[in-house]
Protein backbone atom coordinates (compact mmCIF):
# COMPACT_ATOMS: atom_id res chain seq x y z
CA UNK A 1 0.00 0.00 0.00
CA UNK A 2 1.41 3.39 -0.86
CA UNK A 3 2.47 5.42 2.14
CA UNK A 4 0.39 8.49 1.27
CA UNK A 5 -2.85 6.51 0.98
CA UNK A 6 -2.09 4.57 4.17
CA UNK A 7 -1.37 7.76 6.08
CA UNK A 8 -4.57 9.34 4.77
CA UNK A 9 -6.72 6.33 5.74
CA UNK A 10 -5.03 6.20 9.14
CA UNK A 11 -5.73 9.91 9.66
CA UNK A 12 -9.44 9.26 8.98
CA UNK A 13 -9.43 6.21 11.23
CA UNK A 14 -7.65 7.57 14.32
CA UNK A 15 -10.48 9.83 15.62
CA UNK A 16 -13.02 7.04 15.03
CA UNK A 17 -10.92 4.67 17.12
CA UNK A 18 -10.06 7.26 19.74
CA UNK A 19 -13.76 7.90 20.41
CA UNK A 20 -14.11 4.19 21.26
CA UNK A 21 -10.88 3.87 23.30
CA UNK A 22 -9.53 1.58 20.57
CA UNK A 23 -6.14 1.51 18.93
CA UNK A 24 -5.02 0.58 15.47
CA UNK A 25 -3.05 -2.66 15.43
CA UNK A 26 -2.62 -3.01 11.68
CA UNK A 27 -3.80 -1.37 8.49
CA UNK A 28 -3.30 -2.93 5.08
CA UNK A 29 -4.59 -2.32 1.57
CA UNK A 30 -4.24 -4.57 -1.44
CA UNK A 31 -6.00 -5.22 -4.71
CA UNK A 32 -8.52 -8.07 -4.49
CA UNK A 33 -10.99 -9.10 -7.16
CA UNK A 34 -10.77 -5.87 -9.13
CA UNK A 35 -11.20 -3.60 -6.12
CA UNK A 36 -9.20 -2.37 -3.15
CA UNK A 37 -9.37 -4.41 0.06
CA UNK A 38 -8.80 -2.33 3.20
CA UNK A 39 -8.11 -4.49 6.26
CA UNK A 40 -8.14 -2.88 9.68
CA UNK A 41 -7.19 -4.66 12.89
CA UNK A 42 -8.26 -2.88 16.07
CA UNK A 43 -7.96 -3.69 19.74
CA UNK A 44 -8.69 -2.24 23.15
CA UNK A 45 -8.40 -3.25 26.76
CA UNK A 46 -10.99 -5.97 27.35
CA UNK A 47 -11.21 -6.83 23.66
CA UNK A 48 -13.41 -5.74 20.78
CA UNK A 49 -16.89 -7.02 19.95
CA UNK A 50 -18.29 -7.78 16.51
CA UNK A 51 -20.75 -4.92 16.93
CA UNK A 52 -17.89 -2.50 17.66
CA UNK A 53 -16.04 -3.69 14.54
CA UNK A 54 -19.21 -3.12 12.49
CA UNK A 55 -19.53 0.43 13.87
CA UNK A 56 -15.91 1.24 13.00
CA UNK A 57 -16.44 -0.25 9.52
CA UNK A 58 -19.52 1.90 8.93
CA UNK A 59 -17.89 5.11 10.16
CA UNK A 60 -14.69 4.52 8.18
CA UNK A 61 -16.78 3.88 5.07
CA UNK A 62 -18.63 7.16 5.59
CA UNK A 63 -15.35 9.02 6.16
CA UNK A 64 -13.81 7.52 3.00
CA UNK A 65 -16.87 8.44 0.94
CA UNK A 66 -16.86 12.02 2.26
CA UNK A 67 -13.15 12.46 1.63
CA UNK A 68 -13.15 10.99 -1.91
CA UNK A 69 -9.79 9.48 -0.97
CA UNK A 70 -10.24 6.28 -2.97
CA UNK A 71 -11.27 6.17 -6.60
CA UNK A 72 -13.15 3.06 -7.64
CA UNK A 73 -14.68 0.35 -5.53
CA UNK A 74 -13.28 -0.94 -2.26
CA UNK A 75 -14.14 -3.28 0.58
CA UNK A 76 -13.43 -2.57 4.24
CA UNK A 77 -12.81 -5.38 6.72
CA UNK A 78 -12.54 -4.45 10.40
CA UNK A 79 -11.70 -7.10 12.97
CA UNK A 80 -9.81 -7.73 16.17
CA UNK A 81 -6.44 -9.46 15.96
CA UNK A 82 -7.67 -12.58 17.74
CA UNK A 83 -6.64 -14.28 20.93
CA UNK A 84 -3.64 -16.10 19.52
CA UNK A 85 -1.98 -13.26 17.67
CA UNK A 86 1.71 -12.76 18.33
CA UNK A 87 2.83 -10.09 20.76
CA UNK A 88 5.36 -7.98 18.91
CA UNK A 89 5.44 -4.39 20.05
CA UNK A 90 6.01 -3.03 23.53
CA UNK A 91 2.37 -1.87 23.48
CA UNK A 92 1.24 -5.46 22.74
CA UNK A 93 3.05 -6.61 25.88
CA UNK A 94 1.66 -3.74 27.96
CA UNK A 95 -1.89 -4.78 27.01
CA UNK A 96 -1.09 -8.33 28.13
CA UNK A 97 0.09 -7.51 31.68
CA UNK A 98 -1.53 -9.95 34.09
CA UNK A 99 -2.14 -12.53 31.36
CA UNK A 100 -0.50 -15.93 30.92
CA UNK A 101 1.95 -16.01 28.02
CA UNK A 102 3.86 -18.54 25.98
CA UNK A 103 7.29 -17.12 25.13
CA UNK A 104 10.10 -18.51 23.00
CA UNK A 105 13.47 -17.02 23.95
CA UNK A 106 16.79 -17.26 22.13
CA UNK A 107 19.41 -18.01 24.78
CA UNK A 108 22.94 -16.61 24.75
CA UNK A 109 24.25 -19.92 23.36
CA UNK A 110 21.92 -19.65 20.34
CA UNK A 111 19.40 -22.27 21.43
CA UNK A 112 15.69 -21.67 21.89
CA UNK A 113 13.85 -22.07 25.16
CA UNK A 114 10.08 -22.08 25.65
CA UNK A 115 8.61 -20.67 28.83
CA UNK A 116 5.14 -20.07 30.12
CA UNK A 117 4.02 -17.73 32.85
CA UNK A 118 2.15 -14.60 33.81
CA UNK A 119 3.40 -11.31 32.45
CA UNK A 120 4.09 -9.14 35.49
CA UNK A 121 5.72 -6.04 34.00
CA UNK A 122 7.05 -4.39 30.88
CA UNK A 123 10.31 -2.50 31.27
CA UNK A 124 11.96 -0.25 28.66
CA UNK A 125 14.03 -3.12 27.20
CA UNK A 126 12.62 -6.25 28.87
CA UNK A 127 9.56 -8.04 30.23
CA UNK A 128 9.15 -9.78 33.59
CA UNK A 129 7.40 -13.16 33.52
CA UNK A 130 6.34 -15.09 36.63
CA UNK A 131 7.13 -18.75 35.92
CA UNK A 132 6.86 -21.81 38.15
CA UNK A 133 10.56 -21.41 38.95
CA UNK A 134 10.27 -17.70 39.86
CA UNK A 135 10.27 -14.30 38.19
CA UNK A 136 12.32 -14.12 35.00
CA UNK A 137 13.41 -10.90 33.28
CA UNK A 138 13.60 -11.46 29.54
CA UNK A 139 15.29 -8.88 27.30
CA UNK A 140 12.99 -7.91 24.42
CA UNK A 141 15.83 -8.56 21.97
CA UNK A 142 15.89 -12.24 22.98
CA UNK A 143 12.15 -12.83 22.49
CA UNK A 144 11.66 -14.82 19.30
CA UNK A 145 7.90 -15.35 19.68
CA UNK A 146 5.28 -14.54 22.30
CA UNK A 147 1.53 -14.90 22.52
CA UNK A 148 -1.17 -15.16 25.13
CA UNK A 149 -1.57 -18.70 26.44
CA UNK A 150 -5.04 -19.98 25.69
CA UNK A 151 -6.85 -21.72 28.52
CA UNK A 152 -9.39 -24.40 27.69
Amino acid sequence: MDDVRAASIQALLEPILSDRAMELVELSCRPAGGQLLIRVLVDKVGGVTIAQCAQVNQQLGQALESSNLIEGSYTIEVSSPGLDRPLISKRDFERAIGEDLQVTVKTTDGRFKDMQGMLLAVQPEAVVVKTISGNVTVPMAQIQAAKKALRW
